[in-house]
Parts: structure tokens; C-alpha cells; sequence
């Protein structure tokens, strides 16, 4: 009981959402290819969200001496490339929050 003295009374709707999307996701136990293959499928997409969102952060930051030595062709393809990134994460947020699923 000494353990419930430590929850909090009351917690924002955004800290518990970054609780719960930081959370390990339960693992599905089946013998069902299909649901193997979908589970590899999302924890696939998972780990490819967390990669992307490091390299957006990267991005962001643009450390003057890393760019310093790049063409004008190269840093509009970077810029390019966040651009891509951005609306591939979008594109994700709308499979990943579909209520069908």
C-alpha cells in the first residue's frame, strides 16, 4: 500500500500522453504468421520514426562548420530532404493514430 503514496493526485493530459507513447508496447504472443509479420511491421515503422526524428533534430540544429564547406545545390537538397521527412513523419502520425486499427 506504501507504494500508491508515491502516484500523483492528478497528471496533465500531455505528460500522460508522453508517458504512454514512451511506453514499451505489450508484445502480442501468437502463432499467426500474419500477426508476426504485422507486429515486425510496426515495431519496423516504430524504430524508423525514433531514426527519423534523431536525424530531423540533427538537421535542425545545422552545425555551422558541417555546412560550411557544402554547395548551394547541396543544402537545398538537405532542405529538400527535411521536407521529405517532415511530411513521410505526417504521413505516419495518420497511419499510426487511424481508429480503424
Amino acid at each position: 500500500m506504501s507504494d500508491f503514496n508515491s502516484l500523483p493526485n492528478s497528471i496533465s493530459h500531455k505528460k500522460l500522453f508522453q508517458l504512454f507513447s514512451k511506453a514499451k508496447k505489450d508484445l502480442i504472443v501468437s502463432n499467426n504468421p500474419m500477426d508476426i509479420e504485422e507486429e515486425e511491421f510496426l515495431e519496423a515503422l516504430e524504430n524508423w520514426e525514433c531514426a527519423t526524428k534523431k536525424l530531423m533534430k540533427k538537421i535542425s540544429v545545422r552545425k555551422e562548420n558541417f555546412f560550411k564547406n557544402k554547395s548551394s545545390n547541396s543544402l537545398m537538397a538537405v532542405g529538400a530532404l527535411e521536407v521529405h521527412l517532415n511530411m513521410a513523419l505526417q504521413a505516419h502520425n495518420v497511419f499510426k493514430n487511424d481508429p480503424k486499427s
